[in-house]
């Protein structure tokens, strides 16, 4: 069957000089943040996405999310391609919209942040100084980053004192009570770097769900409820016990589980009069995608890559293994004779096929497959491909929507999703990522099976930070890999706010300032074995090739942001 595009299709844009920097191309290399997957290890020169070992105990089932019935996309595409169920196109019985209702609709606009220091950089400064034998200053700046529906994360400048500050108590108002120290154990890698990062960057996930679930913080227990709103407060304590006074409290309103009313906002990139996000129900594509045009699209219907809108490598090339991954992407162009090519093409799709490595291509392979894996990982064991859109096309803000066939082979990663290019620099450093939809065939810590996360840079340490990986099961049993079925991925970033889609339909959302103002390029990869999917059998013959098959990328962007698309180098 065809596509079709039911939409109108807008003029491409050219490059365009934006009118706000905040380092959107920043001269600085090829830097990366943290890839998707549930354990997160620092990866201190920023070349990479780099994942630990393992999600812990905990994750984000998400059973409840979504909007309503219905399984297709609002992308406003008709179907398939091949054999297998078409799940394409708008939900034919999708309700009327319900746009939701602000308690207060009267209330000013949340201030925009500083556009010379829009992630709170000189926010981490306390200049008080401490009295002598005295306890701690009180801890300024008690800020909201992120937002979702059941976690938050906010950050604080650090407290001075004449000795040592050795804790930070968070107190919610239902007296649920968090401590935070520097010298916090745990035995499990991924986790014990979230204690770390907490101390170092003097912020807090509460609560994170994916390092926490039954320990230390016991996100199964206090996890925040859906819609309700707690008040934090934050003290220091020094190392002869002094408490400090209480930080000015923080009032966080957790967002309802879809279709949460947006807040009225100011932001550097939002005009006055944009209420885009409070005037609409969000809560499905077919909702809203009307107020938006085409500016990129690949409907993969020839026979070779399109080389004006993909790149076979990735932005920190082959020299580097990250999230103990056990797959090489053969880069097609740059080595066309390696000797396998991952890509192929029906007419109508794309199709990423990974294999074990044959003996005789091994001699291909770079030095790093030779090296030892962080995570004691065998590397190289198999071949498969990978697209990136970076110096080919870029963009701020807009829907980016791919429709897949995922594969449900155990060990098998399919992964789709947004990545800076440059990182930025001084108080502009960002280098975000949003992780549209990270497909596990086989998910050895749970039943949900399609991951959701954002990773982000702190500007002054440098250390990535990373939302929970909020999980989606699919509505009804079974998985997305079930039955051939096409299904569609969609993301929605706004500023100070992202929200995901599965065919068509809200899964999760978050909104806050450390949402990213810096252009992103699409990625398209298969894994297959890592640090948080378990190496496939290579033995076994009838699960190869695995397989990732696309039947488009596109995004779409509404008049106010068209000017961020870059096209070309």
């Amino acid at each position: 069957m065809a596509k079709k595009l039911s939409i109108r299709t807008g003029i491409l844009c050219v490059p365009a000089v934006l009118a706000l920097t905040l380092g959107a191309c920043s001269s600085d290399s090829n830097s990366g943040t943290d890839d998707g997957g549930t354990t997160t290890t620092i990866d201190d020169d920023q070349d990479g996405n780099t994942t630990g070992s393992g999600t812990g105990s905990g994750t984000d089932s998400g059973d409840a999310g979504g909007t309503g019935a219905g399984t297709d996309t609002g992308a406003g595409t008709d179907t398939g391609t091949d054999a297998g169920t078409d799940t394409g196109g708008t939900p034919e019985d999708l309700p009327p919209p319900s746009v939701p209702v602000l308690s207060d609709p009267t209330a000013a606009p949340i201030a925009s942040p500083d556009a010379d220091d829009p992630f709170g950089s000189t926010l981490e400064v306390d200049e008080e100084q401490p009295s002598a034998g005295g306890p701690p200053t009180q801890p300024k700046n008690l800020r909201l980053d992120l937002v979702s529906n059941n976690w938050a994360e906010f950050s604080w400048a650090p407290a001075n004192d004449d000795s040592e500050v050795v804790q930070y108590n968070i107190y919610r108002s239902d007296g649920v009570v968090y401590n935070v120290r520097g010298d916090q154990t745990d035995t499990a890698g991924g986790t014990q770097e979230e204690i770390d990062k907490i101390w170092n960057t003097t912020s807090f996930i509460d609560c994170n769900f994916t390092r926490f679930a039954d320990r230390l913080h016991n996100c199964s227990i206090n996890q925040p409820e859906p819609g309700r709103t707690y008040i934090y407060e934050v003290t220091a304590i020094d190392d002869e016990d002094n408490e400090s006074a209480a930080s000015e409290p923080l009032s966080i309103t957790y967002l309802a589980e879809s279709n949460a009313p947006v807040p009225r906002y100011a932001d550097l990139y939002k005009g006055e009069n944009d209420t885009f996000a409070q005037d609409n129900d969000l809560s499905a594509v077919g909702y809203w995608l009307d107020d938006f045009d085409l500016v990129f699209s690949d409907e993969f219907n020839g026979d070779e890559i399109d080389g004006d809108k993909w790149q076979t490598g990735l932005t920190w090339g082959d020299n580097r293994i990250i999230n103990g991954e056990q797959q090489y992407f053969v880069n097609t162009q740059t080595n066309p004779d390696f000797g396998y090519d991952p890509f192929s093409f029906t007419g109508e799709s794309m199709i990423i096929s990974a294999i074990p490595i044959p003996d005789g291509l091994r001699e291909n392979l770079p030095p790093v497959c030779d090296e030892e894996d962080a995570l004691g990982l065998d590397r190289c064991e198999f071949l498969s491909g990978a697209l990136s859109s970076h110096d080919k096309f870029q963009h701020i803000y807009g829907y980016t929507e791919g429709r897949f066939r995922v594969s449900g082979v155990p060990g098998a990663l399919s992964s789709f999703y947004l990545y800076h290019r440059y990182p930025g620099e001084g108080v502009y450093y960002h280098a975000p990522e949003i992780d549209i939809i990270e497909y596990l065939g086989e998910n050895p810590f749970g039943d949900a099976d399609a991951f959701q996360t954002y990773h982000y840079g702190d500007p002054n340490t440098k250390i990535t930070r990373s939302a929970p990986t909020m999980s989606y099961k699919k509505p009804g049993g079974g998985s997305y890999a079930d039955g051939n079925e096409w299904h569609t991925f969609g993301v929605l970033w706004e500023p100070q706010l992202v929200i995901w889609y599965i065919d068509g339909l809200e899964v999760k959302r978050m909104f806050g300032p450390q949402v990213s103002r810096q252009p992103m390029n699409i990625v398209n990869y298969l894994v297959a074995g890592s640090g948080w999917a378990p190496t496939p059998d290579a033995s076994d013959e009838t699960l190869f090739p695995i397989q990732f098959e696309a039947d488009y990328i596109r995004v779409y962007q509404r008049d106010a942001f068209k000017s961020t698309a870059q096209f070309g180098n």
